[in-house]
């Protein structure tokens, strides 16, 4: 199974403050397709596990077209292409009920031995992850995340239970919920994210507080999250224009004029 391809109705907690689609969901629909697929392809977590190392996310980016709502059904298709070195890029397209795309993703994934703590190889998965050359990219490799024109917002935060996942640290989809809780419900009302990109440079456990460096232009922001000054995970992206018609809220939702 070169592609995997899935279903999915958008329900309330999958949605944002004004139904639209949550980016922070996306991440989670993409890491959970990833998983799935890859469960398929025989290199799943437990196959991985077996040989001591574990699959990481180290970068994503997101480009959202138009926002699917609450009870919108979601179509989603996910593939792997050719390793690059030790990095494992992954692509997705979402798409809505008529076919047309409202948003493409790509990542990487890695393996990291879990006795050395570093990036490692693992020839069996070389050879049963397909290469899909003959299949179009929807959008670039992830790139790296961009530091925002704009002042400088300092403040720090404490993991809590609800941010950590069954690895024992903060799963990497909050950093995109942790960059619009700081955009705030005014701003993504009007211009919800457009686009998203997130690196994953080391793991942040729950144990101590993480130093937030929030910056905010026009129409892009930023978001570093640190300790000791060592960047962990880093979040960048842009808003849509005001008016934008992918932007439109549910029309069910219980918006404040």
């Amino acid at each position: 199974m070169n592609v995997l391809t899935k279903d999915f109705l958008l329900v309330s907690d999958f949605c944002d403050r004004y139904g639209r689609w949550k980016p922070s969901h996306m991440l989670v629909a993409m890491q959970e397709l990833a998983g799935e697929h890859s469960e398929r392809l025989e290199v799943g977590r437990e196959q991985v596990l077996a040989s001591g190392a574990i699959w990481v996310l180290t970068r994503s980016e997101l480009h959202i077209h138009r926002y699917p709502v609450f009870l919108d059904t979601v179509r989603s298709h996910t593939f792997p292409t050719a390793p690059r070195r030790t990095l494992y890029p992954r692509f997705y397209v979402f798409e809505d009920a008529q076919g047309q795309p409202v948003a493409s993703a790509s990542s990487y994934w890695a393996v990291m031995d879990l006795k050395e703590q570093h990036m490692t190889s693992l020839p069996w998965i070389n050879e049963r992850m397909p290469q899909n050359e003959d299949l179009q990219r929807p959008i670039g490799y992830p790139g790296a995340a961009r530091l925002a024109e704009g002042e400088e917002q300092l403040s720090s935060y404490q993991p809590l239970y609800s941010d950590l996942d069954l690895n024992g640290h903060v799963n990497n989809t909050k950093g995109a919920d942790w960059a619009c809780n700081l955009l705030g419900v005014q701003t993504l009302r009007h211009q919800p994210i457009q686009t998203l990109v997130l690196n994953y440079n080391r793991e942040i456990r729950g144990e101590e507080p993480v130093d937030f460096s929030f910056r905010r232009g026009s129409d892009t922001f930023s978001l570093r999250c640190q300790r000791d000054g060592i960047a962990h995970v880093d979040v960048s992206g842009t808003l849509m224009a005001p008016g934008h018609p992918g932007a439109k809220p549910s029309p069910v939702a219980a918006l404040d004029d």
